[in-house]
């Protein structure tokens, strides 16, 4: 059956209600810490600890106080009923489903993804883990053919964009893993890179991926277009009062020494709406997603269970590490951005309006904002880690999996996001934690016990290099790219050129699989295509009760 033609053209008018101009010029600038295309987002607060700076203990010591913090977790989530794991093979979920496996012996049943650009060693050490810890293996087969036609589902469902296919599989593997008897609660394994610094680098990477995306957003933005100037304008202003805090910070370090550490774990979430009301005084996990519980799940999807630290949820690694560019951004210190958007970004006359700037200097003052993570505002986390973390949580791990299983009646909750677990994990120091190329090493020498060596010592593999072009159904994918891409659908978010995007369209669809460029190509792409997909939704006219 062919990729279908979305159903209600709405005929290039600007629409009485739809996402905001600026949000999307936001996003597709990297221009903010948050983005809330639909609603108020998810919410992800980690204790604001800093790591310590050196080793006050041996390494077995600290291994056993993180292994009995891990058991505690991961009973309490056992002994309030839930026996179900997501595990994909890789160290942070085979961990995971040993421990449930150890609090509940014979009960615990291993949700894996059966989707052809899994990993073949994680999904092998996934049916070996399964055999080790006596967990029933729950194989979920994802045929290649329902993720272009689930994509508009998957988009509607996270409430915001999709930049890889793993985003849309995870919503198919709840789907049919809630058709197959799976909750109503999963335990996952997310989060446990970016409390544990699972992969040397990431943040480097994620900084490269951002300057891709950046440097491609030239060729499809309206330079012109109100809502992309102020969307430079106030990044420019909080990336320079970032640049200034942290040179203060730098100084006072220089002047009185490292800073003690901070515990604000019973700080309140910033924002008003929960989807759970908590007692005073109660422990808070990480991650608050806003929402109002699914049909059929029972309480909040973060709801504390009895006895438990409330916990939190995720998808996977950050999107697909390309190193080609479109438009190759030379370093930041050679990049001349107009004078006005240094002055700001230099802190001298920061009061000082943008005006609109030249097309010519789009992508230097693109290239010249900091990461989206340095625009955090002002009561976000003093540490770079910190920000990080809580930036990749929010805006590319979390949502697939906690809204994605959420929209099938299905809670995700991932113990490494629980108070007490992360606590401890941003407490240890950075050399137990990074050795030999490993990340998460204390931990990986923590679950010695629980998980095989071959499992335990595994090189992380990268998740996200599959695109539409080196799909088997690749035909079906760009019909669904043509179909949502047209100027009809493109015209309604104000800043995009459809142009510029019908012929950025063409060139991709000439590109080997294996090209540099396929991957910050289709990341772009796809991000279109979402935001198309919700602004049609956004337009569309409440149903009509039944008379």
């Amino acid at each position: 059956m062919p990729t279908r033609t979305p159903a209600a053209t709405p005929q290039a008018r600007t629409p009485a209600r739809g996402l905001s101009a600026r949000a999307v010029a936001d996003l597709l600038c990297h221009a903010r810490a948050t983005h809330a295309l639909l609603g108020s987002g998810l919410v992800v607060t980690l204790p604001r600890r800093v790591r310590e700076a050196c080793v006050h203990e041996d390494e077995d010591t600290l291994a056993q106080r993180l292994l009995a913090v891990w058991s505690d977790t991961v009973r309490a989530h056992v002994e309030a009923g839930t026996h179900d794991v997501s595990l994909s093979g890789g160290v942070d979920s085979a961990a995971l489903c040993a421990m449930a496996a150890r609090h509940a012996p014979g009960k615990v049943r291993a949700w894996t993804m059966d989707v052809h650009f899994a990993d073949t060693t994680e999904r092998s050490n996934a049916q070996r883990m399964a055999r080790v810890t006596g967990a029933e293996l729950m194989d979920v087969r994802i045929p290649d053919a329902v993720l272009p036609d689930l994509f508009e589902r998957a988009v509607i469902a996270n409430q915001t964009v999709i930049l890889n296919a793993r985003a849309v599989a995870s919503f198919a593997f709840y789907l049919e893993a809630h058709r197959l008897g799976a909750g109503p609660v999963l335990l996952s394994g997310a989060g446990a890179d970016e409390v544990l610094r699972g992969t040397p680098g990431a943040m480097t990477s994620a900084k490269a991926r951002v300057d891709e995306d950046r440097a491609l957003a030239v060729e499809v933005l309206r330079p012109d277009a109100p809502a992309v100037v102020d969307a430079l304008r106030e990044a420019s202003r909080d990336g320079a009062r970032h640049q200034r805090e942290g040179q203060a910070r730098t100084k006072a370090v220089s002047e009185h020494g490292t800073p003690a550490a901070v515990d604000n774990l019973r700080a309140s979430f910033r924002g008003g709406a929960r989807d759970h009301e908590e007692a005073a005084g109660a422990l808070r996990g990480a991650v608050d997603n806003l929402g109002t519980p699914a049909h059929g799940a029972p309480g909040g999807d973060q709801r504390p269970a009895p006895h438990a630290v409330p916990p939190a949820g995720e998808t996977g690694p950050a999107p697909s590490e390309t190193g080609g560019c479109d438009q190759p951004v030379s370093p930041r210190g050679a990049q001349q951005p107009v004078d006005n958007l240094r002055g700001v970004s230099e802190g001298v006359n920061s009061d000082h309006a943008l005006p609109s700037p030249p097309v010519d200097n789009l992508g230097a003052v693109l290239a010249a904002l900091p990461p989206p993570w340095d625009l955090t505002p002002e009561d976000g986390p003093v540490s770079e880690e910190l920000r990080y973390a809580e930036w990749v949580l929010r805006e590319l791990i979390l949502p697939p999996e906690l809204r994605g299983a959420r929209a099938q009646g299905l809670t995700v909750r991932t113990p490494y996001l629980d108070a007490g677990f992360a606590e401890a994990a941003l407490a240890l120091p950075e050399s137990v934690l990074l050795r030999d190329g490993f990340g998460k090493w204390l931990f990986r020498h923590a679950v010695r016990s629980l998980v095989p060596d071959e499992v335990r010592l595994a090189r992380k593999t990268p998740r996200y290099g599959h695109t539409a072009l080196s799909s088997p159904v690749r035909t079906r994918w760009l019909e669904l790219y043509r179909a949502w891409l047209s100027p009809a659908r493109l015209e309604p978010l104000q800043v995009i050129d459809s142009q510029a995007v019908s012929k950025l369209l063409e060139r991709y669809t000439r590109l080997s699989p294996e090209d540099a460029l396929a991957g910050v190509m289709d990341r772009l792409l796809m991000r279109l295509v979402s935001l198309a997909m919700l602004q049609a939704h956004t337009e569309a006219p409440p149903s009509c009760p039944e008379s």
